[in-house]
């Protein structure tokens, strides 16, 4: 079964809590230098660090483990077969996961655990299964993530099978089916073994889904149209790294952990992919995923003179626009500089406007040589802290 288990995440080596949240889950080798994926850990970015041990089999813990299933009796039977997948609910402080060979969806109950006392259980058995994984490693689900709605998101090796589920008292879960290739992908198809299996999932701030693959290759999921946009490839990392844990930090850049190289971990701009590495602690081990509350794109609350910018501060209409031209209205900022800009979903800047604000201002920006989509205007004062923050949708 190991040979399996790690056929499963090293295939392209043989191919050609809130917006403060620090804390993040990750899914670990139970030693340095193992490649079996069954401890979960505690890991803080800041200092590089695992800071506790949730779940190990061969660390000594002074743990009971409580659950309304009875098989759940054992360390070993929850993480005994390997886990690649994983995904923090942040609105129940819950910690997602299935294993590898598995066909349950299961969860560790942060809010009802204790330092003593660690609340696990099963949330759906039957519907959440792929078929026999034994005998086809396409169907393993290798990726999982919760979007900005609140629904959690599994997804096989090779993307035929996205399955949604809730997380209330009444779990429901949906198979959604099969991603389908963007127009654009050309020669990468979210469906090559090769080029876009394994890696990890995560949501961004604009509800949509960021697939890093094991072969650090990038592809942006739209839910809603089940289709799956190649936008580039990762750079900066070494040649013997593989995605296979991937979370966002406080400011909505991407982390990256690897099962193979795990001498570093790396932050990704996701705006230009381009990595840098982040300082490691002591102790690491190699990691088959990544999850916390973080979200891609998101951004910190920001302050002016210590008084948030509220909403009817300014005004943004019509939204969404349908002339391509924005109309803003300055009623209660304070009189100064500040740049308008506006970004696509990428956070690449299209548009920049500088204006003087005294009193009363109204400024119109155009966006005339701009596509449909999701666009996101900041209003940022002489200091570069961003006053007012706004999605638009361009129709």
């Amino acid at each position: 079964m190991k040979k399996l288990l790690l056929s499963s995440l090293f295939i392209g080596m043989v191919c050609s809590l809130t917006y403060a949240q620090t804390k993040t889950y990750a899914i670990t080798s139970e030693k340095q230098g193992e490649y079996l994926w069954t401890a979960i850990r505690v890991l803080d970015f800041q200092t590089g660090q695992y800071t506790k041990t949730l779940i190990s089999n061969t660390v000594k813990q002074d743990l009971q483990l409580r659950s309304s299933n009875s098989s759940l009796s054992s360390n070993n039977f929850i993480t005994g077969k390997g886990v690649a997948a994983a995904a923090y609910d942040k609105t129940n402080n819950r910690l997602y996961f299935s294993e590898m060979m598995g066909n349950d969806l299961k969860y560790i109950d942060l809010a009802n655990s204790t330092q003593q006392e660690l609340n696990v259980g099963v949330a759906i058995n039957e519907q959440f299964s792929t078929g026999n994984k034994n005998a086809d490693e396409s169907n393993i689900i290798t990726r999982m993530a919760f979007s900005k709605s609140g629904l959690g998101y599994a997804l096989t090796n090779d993307a035929n099978t996205l399955i949604q589920f809730t997380t209330d008292a009444n779990p429901t879960i949906t198979n959604l089916g099969a991603l389908r290739d963007s127009r654009k992908n050309k020669s990468i198809s979210i469906h090559t073994q090769c080029t876009s299996w394994g890696g990890d999932l995560i949501g961004d701030d604009y509800g949509n889904l960021y697939l890093i693959s094991m072969r650090n290759n990038v592809f942006k999921i739209y839910i809603n149209t089940m289709e799956a946009e190649f936008i580039g490839t990762i750079s900066n990392l070494p040649a013997t790294f593989t995605t296979n844990g991937a979370a966002a930090d406080d400011e909505g850049n991407i982390l990256l952990s690897s099962a193979v190289n795990s001498d570093n971990y790396f932050r990704v701009n996701p705006s230009t992919l381009e990595a840098t590495a982040i300082k490691a602690g002591n102790e690491m081990f190699s990691v088959s995923d990544l999850a916390n509350g973080n979200l891609v794109f998101q951004r910190k609350p920001t302050l002016t003179n210590d008084i948030m910018v509220t909403e009817n501060a300014v005004i943004v209409y019509p939204n969404p626009v349908i002339n391509k031209n924005i109309n803003i209205n300055f009623n209660k900022l304070q009189s100064g500089s500040y740049v308008i800009e506006v970004a696509d979903i990428n956070g690449k800047l299209i548009k920049n406007k500088n204006i003087n604000i005294n009193g009363a201002t109204s400024e119109r920006i155009s966006l005339d040589k701009s596509a449909a989509g999701i666009y996101l205007l900041r209003v940022v004062d002489t200091n570069g802290k961003t006053v007012y923050t706004k999605k638009i949708v361009m129709e």
